[in-house]
């Protein structure tokens, strides 16, 4: 087949997509992938053919503004934008398009993917790394800012969580959007929650003990498990020796991330040192800038702007992160305590999963102060039940399939029906707003 993966976003956002491009290219597929310009040098380290659909000018403007990691402002910046991603992606589709052979696969940004799929015929399923997407009148994602309380009554939950796209997405969206479909002759649309998911496949990259599948989900869906995709396109083939020797120095240090695009964190990165200084721990902090560690405390900190979380974080007694869906997953796979900080958009229900799942806490960012932290910290490595259910839930974790290989044998299956790939279905989950920890744990 010819496949056209696209994907847009952050640094997390377009790891996975690398994995399955190069997953499909290692299978024999003629795989190109598209995204902004800065993950050129990660497709080509993994071996996948790239072309930019996005200048780096353009990507610094939407997804490395400051404004962009805060819950009103940073949706405001990302829907007034998306438009301008339609036609690069169009464009890209329709250039590259054989008839007949070609499958498209793209993420919930890539829009243009979408009009594509209408106006050229072009088969084309969506990955979505986040349940944030699915919206449900059973169990439905906390939506940020106000979030939506179990106590609340499920038509109030439901008006939540559907009014996002109605009063807020659309009107931000829809005008772009309907001119540019008036250009390849489709009619203008009146809501964009339902047109959002394509017509034939969805295939989820998180399992159902976290997030469960629910009865009124999309029956395109497809569920796998959480990728491991933290190597793919990594600069290092091995660890920083800096890095393993101060692992190894002594006692399991707390980590400190905030991810790969943020920025004026520093606040956030200092208070989270000094909270590691107050409790007499050592810390790693991954961070794109280094600061100047608390008096005393130099030989106990040590910064890197890059480290694989899936090697480092088995060695780390905690995590202080901002709730990405790739950190929240190593983390779950490494059974390691977190403390959440979320800024914006999915991080908040990330932030609640990992909760309820007993395998950490989480605090608002305005409220994440040095004695705070250090206090929820110390709470944290002290609970027990914190550190028996991270272990079950790591033991869950390490039984499931290679979610790149299981998405793609989905993805072979459903296009090209003469694929070898042994596809298994999924049953149905019940809606649940229990742990999965008490169910699904070994005995």
């Amino acid at each position: 087949m010819r496949i056209l993966v696209v994907s847009l976003g952050t640094y997390g956002d377009v790891l996975p997509f690398i994995g399955l491009a190069a997953e499909m290219r290692r299978r024999g597929h003629d795989v190109t992938l598209a995204s902004a310009e800065r993950f050129a040098g990660a497709s080509e380290r993994a071996g996948v053919p790239f072309v930019s659909v996005m200048p780096q000018s353009q990507y610094a403007d939407v997804f490395e503004h400051p404004s962009f990691w805060r819950p009103v402002a940073g949706a405001l910046r990302l829907f007034r934008a998306m438009p301008a991603f339609l036609a690069p992606v169009y464009e890209f589709i329709e250039r590259e398009n054989r008839p007949g052979e070609t499958l498209v696969v793209a993420s919930h940004l890539a829009l243009g993917a979408r009009v594509a799929e209408e106006a050229l015929g072009v088969p084309t399923a969506s990955v979505h790394l986040t349940p944030i997407m699915l919206v449900s009148k059973h169990v439905g994602p906390r939506t940020p800012v106000v979030g939506a309380p179990s106590w609340l009554p499920v038509s109030l939950q439901w008006k939540l969580q559907t009014g996002i796209y109605t009063h807020f997405i659309a009107p931000l969206l829809l005008p772009g959007l309907n001119a540019f479909r008036l250009t390849k002759g489709l009619k203008p649309l009146k809501k964009v929650r339902k047109w959002w998911h394509p017509r034939r496949r969805m295939i989820l990259l998180f399992p159902d003990w976290f997030a469960a599948q629910q009865p009124d989900w999309p029956l395109q869906v497809r569920q796998v498990d959480f990728p491991r995709a933290d190597r793919f396109g990594a600069e290092q083939a091995e660890l920083d020796p800096r890095l393993d020797a101060f692992l190894d120095a002594g006692e399991p240090p707390i980590a400190v991330t905030f991810g790969s695009a943020r920025q004026k964190t520093d606040r956030l990165y200092l208070a989270a040192v000094e909270a590691c200084a107050r409790l007499g721990r050592r810390c790693l902090v991954l961070s794109q800038q280094e600061l100047a560690p608390p008096p005393g405390y130099e030989d106990r900190v040590l910064f890197t702007r890059y480290a694989p979380l899936s090697e480092v974080l088995p060695r780390c007694a905690a995590l202080v992160h901002h709730g990405g869906v790739g950190t929240v997953a190593l983390a779950l796979a490494a059974g390691t305590p977190q403390l959440v900080v979320p800024f914006a958009f999915d991080q908040f229900d990330h932030a609640a999963r990992v909760s309820r799942l007993g395998c950490g806490t989480w605090m608002r960012r305005l409220g994440f102060t040095a004695g705070r932290a250090a206090r929820t910290l110390r709470a944290l490595l002290a609970d027990r039940d914190v550190a028996e259910n991270c272990r079950r839930v790591a033991d869950i974790a390490a039984t499931g399939d290679d979610a790149i290989e299981r998405a793609c044998d989905e993805l072979e299956a459903e296009f090209r029906p003469a694929a070898t790939a042994t596809v298994s279905r999924r049953v149905r989950a019940r809606p649940t707003d229990e742990p999965v920890v008490a169910t699904r744990a070994p005995a």
